[in-house]
């Protein structure tokens, strides 16, 4: 048995948001990468050259890899974020639809058990639950 799929505002969000966090994964590992590959540089290098106080010379030397780091993780937490937004949209209506279901299949086993003791036919399957005399 199953029930007719409702709410499809909220599975698309639901997709939605999964498909927005995975972009987000894939853009914030490719800023990272070119952080990383800009960051160290000869570029960095040549502005420190230009006047740039003397502890910048540190950071051009490895901020390019820090950068690159605080990026990824912050992409990883935007993408945590986002998909399990989404994950709790679909799990959501997951449960609703087992609810509906559930509560369809109960109801549908009350009407059956209904018709069985309108009959008046108990467990031997003769009026009153004993033996038929009719075949004596």
């Amino acid at each position: 048995m199953t029930v007719p799929k409702r709410f499809g505002v909220l599975r698309f969000f639901g997709t939605l948001l999964k498909v927005i966090a995975w972009i987000v994964l894939v853009v914030s590992v490719l800023v990272a990468i070119l952080a990383v590959v800009f960051g160290s540089s000869d570029l960095m290098t040549g502005l420190v050259g230009q006047g740039l106080p003397a502890g910048a010379e540190v950071v051009a030397a490895g901020g390019g890899i820090v950068i690159g780091m605080i990026v990824l993780i912050g992409g990883l937490l935007y993408f945590l974020a986002l998909y399990v937004a989404g994950e709790s949209i679909h799990l959501q209506l997951a449960m609703e639809e087992n609810t509906r279901l559930t509560a369809a299949l109960l109801l549908r086993m009350h009407q059956e058990g209904q018709v069985d003791s309108a009959t008046g036919y108990g467990a031997g399957g003769a009026p009153g639950g004993g033996f038929s005399t009719e075949a004596y």
